[in-house]
């Protein structure tokens, strides 16, 4: 007996491929990368007229350096997580199509919140637009989680209970992050974006979590 959803009677639900929605994400996140590092310029030749000037230059580029790096290493464990993530999708619905799509809003503004700060280091709303623009980008990551541990007939299999740690851990700790960057932007912004190289350490302990409990 003919079980299709035709022969019962049922209306054809396109599935969406997600290997269009995989090449939109490394796009962005390509390009996003990519303008980040177009910030870090030095003055116009013609004003640098011996090393004491380069050296000065230099050492007035260290916030936008710092900016720069800091973003550099979130957007890469953005999509590392990402890929991750993706890995497990056999299909998409559509509210898991708009939610990557939001990630992306945020991940494409986080070279224009790291240009701000760069430049403006020592204001708070610059420090609390780019911990915001972090915020953002770590609920929207928390959302697709959830949608997908939600809706276990999107992946190939269920996600481990590891891997669900691991990633939870990984968008607590950036959640976390940020709060911490605009507590410290309130009482100082100059220091209020190192607090994002905390993501150094949660990031390879999130591994190791998804390593022991799948041990």
């Amino acid at each position: 007996m003919d079980h299709s959803p035709a022969a019962v009677g049922e209306p054809f639900k396109p599935q969406l491929a997600k290997h269009r929605l995989d090449a939109l994400q490394d796009g962005v996140y390509a390009i996003a990368i990519t303008l980040l590092v177009l910030e870090l310029r030095l003055p116009a030749h013609e004003h640098l007229h011996d090393s004491r000037e380069l050296l000065q230059a230099l050492f007035d580029l260290l916030p936008r350096m710092l900016a720069w790096l800091v973003s550099f290493f979130v957007l890469a464990v953005f999509w590392h997580a990402s890929l991750r993530a993706q890995a497990w999708v056999r299909h998409l619905d559509g509210k898991l199509v708009w939610i990557n799509i939001l990630a992306l809003l945020f991940a494409s503004c986080l070279p224009f919140a790291s240009s701000v700060v760069g430049e403006y280091p020592g204001l708070l709303p610059s420090q609390c637009l780019y911990a915001g623009v972090m915020f953002c980008m770590a609920l929207t990551a928390l959302w697709q989680l959830r949608h997908l541990c939600a809706h276990p007939e999107l992946c190939h299999s269920p996600m481990p209970a590891g891997v669900r740690r691991a990633a939870s851990l990984r968008i607590y700790g950036l959640l976390a992050t940020a709060v911490l960057a605009v507590l410290i932007a309130m009482a100082d912004p100059r220091f209020a974006t190192m607090a994002f190289m905390l993501m150094a350490v949660i990031s390879p302990l999130s591994q190791r979590l998804e390593r022991r409990t799948a041990s």
